[in-house]
């Protein structure tokens, strides 16, 4: 039949058997086979399991749960992340979700804000990143504190509770946490963890404040359309923006949010 039809295509094989994973995913389950020439560290955490592999291409790429997360050719990601050139961060009190690869806090500390509080609750990355990523988080993880920075290892949604009983406030929230999960409706545990942070995080917002995060691949437009119709249920209205990049590592457009208070 191959040889008879019109149209064929020869694909090269599956490899299988290697000391690493060469396949990982797309946001909407393609499979992509990446340059990845050598597994650079391996530990599985009591949350996760972090990697941190070499790709030819993309250099040092942290990979958990088997998911493509950051790579040292992914400055785009942390910058529109943070929308550089269109916020200003100089003086601003900042806290940050996750993050534990360092990228997002490396890059705020340059524009110089008052204060920068990281949550991040798997010190297994942090100690990773601060090794081998060190071209996206320089030294900012070396250290818990810094002059106007502190890394907190816990659970972000019971500090975030703590913060919310003490009234404390922030100019900016970023949200660099799990994407937006891929399912028929928005419900579910990692929808109910998205509810519980975005309300949250809404709390300890000034009102002139903002929420920045990641949502998901730009070829998942169903989950993007249900994580909006999430923020139009907040506790609070909020109004929100959104921006587009393609990440290097990602091998796709990603869609990032910028959601403030009406």
């Amino acid at each position: 039949m191959a040889l008879n039809s019109q149209r064929s295509k020869r694909l090269p094989p599956v490899r299988r058997g290697t000391i690493y994973d060469l396949y990982l995913t797309l946001s909407d389950d393609r499979l992509l086979e990446y340059d990845i020439d050598r597994l650079v560290f391996e530990a599985r955490s009591p949350y996760q399991k972090v990697q941190i592999v070499h790709s030819k291409s993309l250099g040092n790429l942290l990979v958990l749960d088997e998911l493509q997360n950051i790579s040292e050719a992914d400055l785009v990601y942390t910058e529109t992340l943070m929308q550089r050139g269109k916020e200003s961060y100089t003086g601003k009190e900042i806290v940050i979700l996750g993050g534990g690869d360092g990228g997002l806090l490396w890059e705020l500390l340059k524009e110089k804000p008052k204060s920068v509080t990281m949550l991040e609750i798997d010190d297994v990355v942090i100690k990773a990143c601060s090794q081998y990523m060190r071209s996206i988080c320089g030294d900012c993880l070396d250290k818990r504190k810094g002059d106007n920075y502190e890394i907190i290892v816990e659970d972000c949604a019971k500090t975030l509770a703590h913060m919310i009983e003490e009234g404390r406030q922030f100019d900016y929230v970023f949200g660099d946490l799990t994407d937006i999960p891929i399912s028929p409706t928005p419900h579910g545990d990692a929808w109910d963890f998205i509810r519980l942070i975005l309300n949250s995080s809404m709390k300890v917002l000034k009102s002139t404040g903002k929420y920045m995060t990641h949502g998901n691949g730009a070829s998942c437009p169903q989950s993007l359309e249900m994580y909006e119709q999430v923020l139009s249920q907040l506790c609070v209205p909020v109004t929100f923006t959104k921006d587009s990049a393609f990440v290097p590592s990602f091998y796709e457009d990603w869609v990032f949010y910028q959601v403030s208070l009406k």
